[in-house]
């Protein structure tokens, strides 16, 4: 367990906020100067890997550009966690390997804050001071794409092994 500042976003925060189309490229260096932009241009140029990410309602709605996902492995996100996820965003997300996952209720935090995430216990628990807050864990397939970094990893890991 490791602790990383959390950046605290709202309901409905669409892709173009995510990662604005202006940031759109191939390009690593690009795209990672776009994190977060159309939330906080401060957050875009501070966050660090390992942050953790905190989302509302419907988090990742509007378009299905794989690159959004991408930015989030490009910037070292260990975890995205949110009451809802769009439908394609989350599929985007796991298939690169990046964990994510659902919650209830709402989260104890400010911006900034501190805090501990165990993904790999059973109980799936944040912790900072006497706070925390509950997890769904994610499914034992969605921790086999993480724990290879992704769908085409794992797949080439499944291919590996049949012959």
């Amino acid at each position: 367990m490791t602790t990383h500042q959390a950046y605290i976003i709202g309901d409905n925060i669409c892709t173009d906020l995510i990662h604005p189309p202006d940031y759109f490229s191939l390009d690593k260096n690009r795209r990672k100067k776009g994190f977060l932009r159309g939330v906080s241009a401060t957050w875009a140029d501070t966050i660090q890997p390992g942050a953790i990410i905190i989302g509302g309602e419907n988090f990742g709605c509007g378009s299905s550009r794989e690159v959004t996902a991408q930015v989030f492995h490009d910037r070292g996100v260990k975890i995205v966690l949110a009451r809802s996820f769009a439908r394609i965003f989350y599929r985007n997300m796991v298939n690169l390997g990046i964990p994510v996952c659902r919650f209830r209720g709402d989260h104890p935090w400010q911006h900034g804050t501190e805090i501990t995430v165990d993904y790999d216990a059973g109980a799936c628990q944040i912790k900072t001071d006497q706070a925390s807050l509950t997890y769904e864990p994610p499914s034992s397939f969605v921790k086999h794409l993480v724990a290879c970094g992704g769908l085409l990893p794992a797949i080439d890991i499944l291919f590996s092994h049949a012959v």
